[in-house]
């Protein structure tokens, strides 16, 4: 029955059977998820570079299941894969609180907050729809999103929750010790191959969990489980020591850095935007406030232990996230989903342990619930998502144009879009030796726009699309200036989609 709850209430704060159209983060996951699984399946060891980027490469691991892809129905598979991957972390998360001694009312007391806070209500309108406010705020679609935030906060939560495990299951001996060790290595190996932000929870985790292993068993088991950890560990820490350089820079600049600045909104604004979009939210926070404030009064000495801690931990990270210029609500997910479990641990005092076989069976049942219900995901993206750019492929075919160079930026027809529309469209086969370039970074980066000018003159056909589609407002903002430079060379527009206009500077039908 706990099982059942728990399963019905957090399915459908990562699963969605709404159609999905991708824009541009979660287009990019997509795009690279094709290269890396083409590339693995062919047997091409230099194409596996597409997984080294801005961001670390577990999300580009979900077209492997899926054999090589060729069509668009490879995004209904990496959509399945990273719904089977985040309901294998949800249930792995249940077994830990059942063997914490989690009380079956506050589990499903936080399983109701965390359903409150992401799920589908109220509705959303679809992302292209969304005013840059919504974009920002709009829980429930970030979460079901073709994105790496709902698979991260649930890894967030499976490695908040290993102390408590460490703390109340007690394993002393070498093998017990070993078996852990890999355990600490599988989840935060994971979590920081998915996001690099997770060093914070590497920093104040591993550190508890050896303290407690040394309390608890002694130096030679503690030092036995930190051994299996760095072995388990060695793989992403060497992937990091060669390639994470660009994703460290990637992360300090979205948040604290100048493109964060971009995307800023001062903090009341962003809190009363996230309660208007989510106003489960703030139910979710009134409970939890609720019952720290009762274990305050009641319990005091549970503050002064590792469950405390474990549940400071999540909570600090949010405070981090809202303190950066780039408040956007998917980043505060591991605040959103974790505290209310551990907040139930901490209600549960020291409960009984469920038995190994017990909480297992119940985990078991919990995933296959949440498996099956992830299935149908794959008839969720659009191929509306392809749309625009086919229309410009198509127009680019018929001109044999080989450079296309897009002037504007939105969340239907940008950069990423076109290279996927190369990658899964019939019509971009026609001109897959072709060129796609952007200008939509070129005034952020203090490009002259006599450079920009110059580009223009020596694309074979440039793309722009009517103003009141476009966003965001920083990578559109010069305009103006092309569409003057091309009335004044004297180029004529052809309309190949409603809200999309392609100029042929060398057209040869």
């Amino acid at each position: 029955m706990v099982a059942a709850i728990f399963a019905s209430c957090v399915a459908p704060t990562f699963i969605s059977y709404q159609p999905y159209q991708f824009a541009w983060d979660d287009a990019g996951y997509l795009l690279q998820c094709i290269r890396v699984s083409r590339a693995f399946w062919s047997g091409n060891v230099r194409g596996l570079g597409a997984m080294y980027g801005l961001r670390p490469p577990a999300m580009t691991w979900l077209g492997l299941p899926g054999m090589v892809p060729s069509s668009w129905d490879a995004a209904g598979r990496c959509f399945v894969t990273l719904a089977a991957v985040i309901s294998l972390l949800a249930a792995f998360c249940l077994y830990l609180l059942l063997r914490s001694g989690v009380k079956p009312l506050f589990l499903v007391a936080a399983s109701v907050c965390v359903f409150a806070s992401l799920g589908p209500y109220p509705t959303s309108p679809p992302f292209y729809a969304m005013s840059f406010a919504q974009e920002q705020s709009a829980g429930h679609y970030a979460a079901t999103a073709f994105l790496a935030d709902s698979l991260f906060a649930w890894t967030c939560l499976a490695a908040a929750l290993l102390i408590p495990y460490e703390a109340r299951t007690h394993c002393p001996s070498i093998r017990g010790a070993l078996l852990r060790g890999i355990l600490w290595g599988s989840i935060l190996s994971l979590g920081v191959m998915t996001k690099i932000s997770f060093f914070y929870f590497i920093l104040l985790i591993v550190p508890t969990l050896f303290l407690i292993r040394l309390r608890n068993a002694g130096l030679r088991s503690a030092l036995a489980a930190l051994a299996s950890f760095a072995c388990f560990s060695a793989p992403s820490a060497l992937y990091l020591v060669l390639f994470g350089r660009l994703a460290f820079q990637n992360a300090k600049a979205s948040s604290f850095g100048g493109v964060g600045g971009l995307y800023y909104v001062s903090l009341l604004q962003f809190l009363g935007n996230a309660i208007r979009e989510s106003p489960g939210l703030a139910l979710s926070f009134v409970l939890t406030v609720s019952a720290l404030i009762y274990l305050v009064i009641k319990w005091r000495t549970l503050l002064w232990g590792s469950d405390f801690l474990a549940l400071l931990i999540p909570i600090g990270f949010g405070a981090i996230v809202l303190a950066a210029p780039n408040r956007q609500i998917r980043y505060v997910f591991p605040a959103i989903v974790a505290p209310p479990f551990l907040t139930a641990l901490l209600m549960s005092k020291q409960g009984d342990s469920a038995p190994t076989r017990s909480a297992a069976l119940a985990a078991c049942l919990a995933f296959c619930g949440l498996l099956g219900a992830g299935v149908p995901v794959q008839h969720r993206a659009s191929i509306q998502t392809l749309s625009r750019s086919d229309a410009v492929l198509a127009h680019a075919a018929g001109c044999h144009a080989k450079r296309i160079l897009l002037l504007t930026d939105s969340p239907t027809l940008n950069y990423i879009l076109m290279l996927l529309a190369l990658q899964v469209s019939g019509k971009g086969a026609l001109i897959k030796a072709g060129l796609v370039n952007t200008l939509a970074t070129e005034d952020r980066f203090g490009v002259p726009i006599e450079e920009d000018f110059h580009a223009i003159g020596e694309a074979d056909e440039v793309v722009l699309q009517d103003r009141d589609k476009l966003s965001p407002p920083f990578t559109n903002r010069r305009i103006s200036e092309y569409e003057q430079y091309l009335r004044q060379g004297g180029y004529s527009p052809a309309r190949v989609w409603d809200d999309v206009s392609v100029y042929s500077m060398r057209c040869r039908p």
